[in-house]
């Protein structure tokens, strides 16, 4: 029975990997153009970390083929953003700020972290000490 298996497997595998007949190469490479023109998002996402001294920011939009974006963090020594664009002529960076902020992380125990995006809703977190164990929890069941 497993050898039987074995082979329908095998079969499927290389039914899948057969490569395209000419006529639905071209479809498909006409499908992903429709896609690719039409498609259209936007998003961003924010963690502020005060308990290990970090943050984290991303946003990004696309309209067709078009790409903007930033991304963002911090992590106690620097502060870094950069700002990008994609589209049919690739990948680039447009702005780049790097600058130094510190000696590195300064953890705070009694600090919050807060996850904000475009697609959840916000919540915080902070240190529970209230155990023999420490652990975070979710800040809004304090």
């Amino acid at each position: 029975m497993l050898k039987f298996i074995l082979v329908a497997c095998l079969l499927v595998e290389i039914a899948v990997a057969a490569p395209l007949t000419q006529a639905e190469a071209e479809e498909k490479a006409e499908l992903e153009k429709i896609q690719n023109e039409s498609a259209q998002y936007a998003y961003g996402s924010n963690i502020q970390d005060n308990i290990n001294d970090g943050a984290i920011q991303r946003q990004e939009t696309r309209d067709g083929s078009k790409v903007k974006g930033m991304y963002s963090y911090r992590d106690g020594f620097v502060m870094r953003t950069v700002h990008y664009e994609a589209d049919e002529n690739g990948y680039r960076v447009v702005k780049e700020d790097t600058q130094e902020i510190g000696d590195g992380p300064q953890f705070d125990e009694n600090g919050e972290a807060t996850v904000e995006g475009s697609l959840i809703p916000k919540y915080s977190i902070r240190l529970d000490n209230s155990g023999t164990e420490r652990h975070y929890k979710d800040s809004r069941l304090s």
